[in-house]
């Protein structure tokens, strides 16, 4: 985050404007949005700046200068009232069955190998497993367009306004130098950026319902697998299939999914359904592909066939 003393230098100001001055200036590629976030069209009213805009979306004045890369204004100038400018926002994804931070970077931010700077910017471990119906926001991003031959520590500080940020722009375009040169352009996730909510689109009705069915299936899920747990240890293998079987574990997060998933796997097998139990024992580790099960709650066919899935059990004491 850029710090409060930065935030009140005017020269600081004034560095990221003529950078950005300079990007939009560049022949190619031109500066603007990259993939990922996306656009929102705002009217000018009277009375209307840069700045005003940026710190009714953004919360700050000083990012007047990602509207000015996003309509390509070169210099600061009076706006029209009724004039339509496009403003950078997160792009907010309800996530699909099947969807994982690694698919997720490949379509918004151009590279399966961005999933780590996707986490961190939804507040995840790396590495998370996605329920369906979850929420990820997108960071937007800029193409910055060197000028001259630019140090990459000089590019961070224009935009994030701290030169060790130069560790994460390295990372995110896989560079192995401190050095870009003159024309190249770098994409610049604006990590440090968020929309305010109030300002951010509706989602539409396809995310809405996925959202729902995830709060809905996780509500049920709460009282059903404790059910199906007591019924299992009194030997109601129908009634554990009656609580889970119709439960989308795609909606649920990884450690549910997984106990239901193997809870149902042992159900099958025990009325001599091993198809079923290994379809459902490799759905588990889909979420999870290092689970292992112990030997203690776990009779030697489901440890077999589990083993089969692709499963590990942990050694006995």
């Amino acid at each position: 985050m850029i710090g409060r003393a930065a935030a009140r230098r005017s020269p600081g100001r004034a560095v990221v404007l003529l950078a950005v001055l300079a990007s939009l200036a560049a022949p190619t590629p031109s500066a603007g949005a990259a993939p990922g976030g996306e656009t929102v069209v705002y009217r000018v009213r009277a009375g209307d700046t840069l700045e005003l805009i940026a710190a009714e979306y953004y919360g700050d004045r000083r990012y007047a200068v990602f509207i000015m890369s996003a309509n390509k204004i070169a210099r600061p100038r009076p706006l029209r009232p009724g004039e339509r400018l496009k403003i950078l926002v997160n792009r907010d994804v309800t996530t699909a069955p099947g969807d994982t931070l690694a698919s997720l970077a490949t379509t918004y931010l151009a590279d399966p190998r961005r999933a780590p700077f996707l986490a961190e910017f939804n507040q995840l471990p790396p590495g998370s497993s996605l329920p369906a119906g979850t929420h990820i926001s997108i960071p937007f991003q800029v193409t910055h367009v060197a000028a001259t031959d630019e140090r990459i520590g000089a590019i961070a500080t224009t935009y994030f306004g701290d030169a060790k940020q130069a560790e994460l722009l390295t990372r995110y375009n896989f560079l192995d130098r401190s050095v870009v040169s003159k024309g190249e352009a770098i994409a610049v996730p604006l990590v440090h950026v968020r929309v305010r909510d109030s300002r951010m689109p509706p989602s539409d009705e396809e995310s809405t319902a996925r959202a729902n069915k995830r709060r809905q299936i996780a509500a049920r899920a709460v009282t059903a697998l404790p059910t199906a747990m007591a019924a299992w240890r009194d030997g109601n293998f129908s009634a554990v299939k009656r609580e889970l079987a119709d439960l989308d574990v795609d909606y649920l997060d990884a450690g549910p999914a997984v106990d239901i998933s193997i809870l149902l796997g042992a159900a099958y097998l025990a009325v001599d359904d091993e198809d079923s139990a290994l379809a459902r024992f490799k759905q588990a580790l889909e979420r999870k592909p290092r689970h292992s099960v112990s030997p203690y709650w776990f009779s030697p066919r489901i440890r077999e066939v589990w083993l089969r899935a692709g499963g590990r059990v942990d050694p006995t004491p």
